[in-house]
């Protein structure tokens, strides 16, 4: 019997949280969908029925504020193979994710957590604006040009840490998470794009949707493979947006089966195949 601990990660907003109700709602009801069972949950039980309320009613799920932050870690079982896994969803609030990029402080408890061995689920939404910024978003003056648009009363703004493009900010953590104290370790990582229902029109994978919307994190990963293992999936917790028709159709259906795992060339409803692969020997 083997164990192994996986972390989840993401900035506000990113999916993690809608994910984990609906993990929860999987593992609990044990319908026959994954063979993982529920050992055991460190944390607050009444927050996860909270938010798998929330999913079932297909509703949105709460944001978490800093006053509000959960660390929630479920204790799973392989009915098949008596393997272990714990996997741990500390809450993030977007001022923790300030305090990191921006202050460089991290937490204790949340430092442990991050330099465990095992792997890491990082989220990503689809179905929010793309905040990458290109040369073509600036003006440039050329030999005695003004920048167009530019007067002697503009004022320089000063950094704010918020407005940097969020692929910036996964880059930092992941360069981060490779540098002391932290320890240098080769890590399995899947990158999951949630809200994959509206990206299905594109015909596209979660890889190419990765490369399209966030090259920067594309590239960082192809020049960095002695680092981080990755893989990418697209999930859709809910199965569609949670308005009019849709959320009325959704509301119809068996809860797990209306969501969309897109794994390995593939479209089915088991949102614990990432996991798999994340706790998988082979090399």
């Amino acid at each position: 019997m083997s164990s192994q601990h996986h972390i989840i990660l993401g900035y506000p907003e990113s999916g993690k949280t809608t994910y984990l109700a609906a993990f929860w709602h999987v593992i609990e009801a044990g319908e026959g969908t994954t063979s993982l069972t529920l050992d055991r949950i460190t944390g607050d039980a009444e927050y996860l029925n909270t938010i798998v309320e929330s999913w079932l009613r297909c509703e949105q799920v709460p944001r978490t504020y800093l006053a509000d932050e959960q660390k929630i870690s479920l204790h799973v079982r392989d009915s098949r193979t008596d393997d272990t896994m714990v996997l741990s969803l500390p809450d993030f609030s977007g001022e923790t994710f300030q305090e990191i990029f921006a202050d460089r402080h991290c937490e204790q408890d949340l430092f442990h957590d991050l330099d465990e061995n095992g792997g890491i689920l990082f989220f990503v939404n689809a179905d929010r604006a793309n905040d990458m910024m290109s040369v073509l978003d600036h003006a440039f003056a050329g030999e005695g040009d003004e920048i167009a648009g530019s007067n002697s009363d503009d004022v320089l703004q000063e950094f704010d840490a918020r407005k940097v493009p969020e692929q910036t900010r996964i880059v930092d953590m992941l360069q981060l998470l490779q540098r002391s104290p932290f320890t240098q370790q080769k890590r399995r990582i899947v990158f999951v794009v949630s809200a994959w229902d509206v990206t299905l029109a594109d015909k596209i994978t979660p890889q190419e949707w990765v490369g399209r919307e966030m090259p920067l994190l594309d590239q960082y990963l192809k020049n960095n493979a002695e680092l981080y293992e990755a893989r990418f999936c697209g999930i859709s917790a809910q199965g569609g947006v949670l308005t009019g028709a849709t959320r009325e159709s959704l509301l119809e259906q068996d809860p797990e089966k209306r969501v969309i795992c897109h794994w390995d060339g593939k479209s089915g409803q088991d949102i614990t195949l990432p996991l798999w692969w994340l706790g998988a020997n082979e090399e």
